[in-house]
């Protein structure tokens, strides 16, 4: 299951603590837990130049649902705080383009936390 981020203090420790990988249109800024049972938490940074309402909507869900496949799947997702922000170059990617990019993304921050 995946959390959702709340609080100002956690958006804090992203920018301070945070390890962030842009590819193309994405960018993830990644804090890991540091206790194994927190799980894994995502906010979504998607601002007004991506589209209307509608169109951040759409991305949001796209992503949300690309990051519980790659849990499910068993990809190694590593615990901790996700901040995911997308480009305006996003606006018109299908679900598979952005789910490729962000694999590729994780996978970065994976290996770079090992």
């Amino acid at each position: 299951m995946i959390g959702r981020l709340h609080y100002k203090r956690d958006f804090n420790n992203l920018r301070v603590n945070g390890k962030t990988v842009k590819r193309g249109f994405l960018s993830v800024v990644f804090s890991p837990s540091d206790n194994s049972s927190d799980g894994i938490r995502v906010a979504f940074a998607v601002g007004r130049s991506v589209g209307g309402a509608v169109v951040r909507n759409r991305i949001k869900r796209r992503l949300r649902e690309a990051f519980s496949k790659m849990i499910t799947k068993n990809k190694l997702v590593p615990n901790g705080d996700y901040l995911i922000r997308v480009f305006p170059e996003a606006k018109n990617k299908n679900f598979i383009f952005l789910s490729e990019n962000l694999e590729k993304i994780i996978e970065d921050l994976r290996k770079d936390n090992e």
